[in-house]
């Protein structure tokens, strides 16, 4: 069974107490893999660490992971991830690529996650005309890298279907909940997080690179939070 989600706000903020550690190893991220002096092993321990300890919060809520449908996909998504961290943190293409080749899998999990109940082709419909100009923005870029372009393309795809199944169930939908609407802004996050670090990489240097993380670590844990209460009463919006 899922966890409920908290109904008075005592418990809300217990909730948030539970992710204190994951807030604090954001923080130090932040604080020290930006200095110059932060050797690689240390920024690549400290970029996973968050997603590490989402991980462990996923395990301090008890959850049975043999009857909880989405709890196994979403740790094996975030073990992608951390892998993924820390060889995008090695800096060398060959590191780079299977980076990125690891978020990729991650991407997979969580598709795998969210399932395609509801469909919802008009949120498709809607997310796949920006991924056509996202598309159509990037292609400059990505032809002057030939060896990379098939698989930028195939990561791009991987990215739209995961946002598409994350908002399936808020985006144009009446019947709502807190914990869908979550899913959707994490999964939109984590767009906007691929969206500039692709742009970083293939087309101009991001100055700005603190957003990259920030979004991404954002996303991972609405995400999280959204996955552990996915099985709780649903909350219509009727207006």
């Amino acid at each position: 069974m899922g966890v409920k989600w908290p109904r008075d706000w005592f418990q809300v903020l217990k909730e948030i107490s539970r992710l204190a550690p994951f807030l604090l190893s954001v923080f130090i991220y932040f604080a020290l893999a930006s200095q110059s002096s932060c050797p690689v092993w240390l920024r690549a321990f400290l970029k996973c660490l968050p997603i590490l300890l989402l991980c462990a919060y996923i395990l301090t809520l008890r959850i049975d992971l043999h009857t909880h449908s989405q709890a196994p996909k979403l740790l094996a998504g975030l073990l992608f991830s951390a892998v993924g961290d820390i060889l995008r943190s090695l800096s060398s293409q060959f590191h780079l690529l299977h980076g990125d080749s690891m978020f990729g899998l991650a991407h997979i999990c969580y598709i795998w996650m969210f399932g395609l109940k509801p469909l919802n082709l008009l949120a498709g419909v809607f997310l796949l005309i920006i991924g056509t100009v996202y598309l159509l923005f990037l292609s400059r870029c990505l032809w002057e890298h030939q060896p990379l372009q098939w698989a930028a393309y195939v990561y791009i795809g991987l990215v739209g279907t995961m946002v598409w199944r994350a908002s399936a169930g808020a985006l144009f939908n009446r019947q709502w909940s807190w914990v869908k609407l979550f899913a959707t802004v994490g999964g939109m996050l984590l767009v906007v997080s691929d969206f500039t670090y692709t742009v970083s990489a293939f087309c101009f240097p991001v100055y700005h690179s603190g957003m990259i993380a920030a979004t991404y670590y954002v996303a991972q844990m609405l995400i999280t939070v959204s996955a552990a209460y996915s099985e709780s009463v649903v909350v219509q919006n009727r207006k």
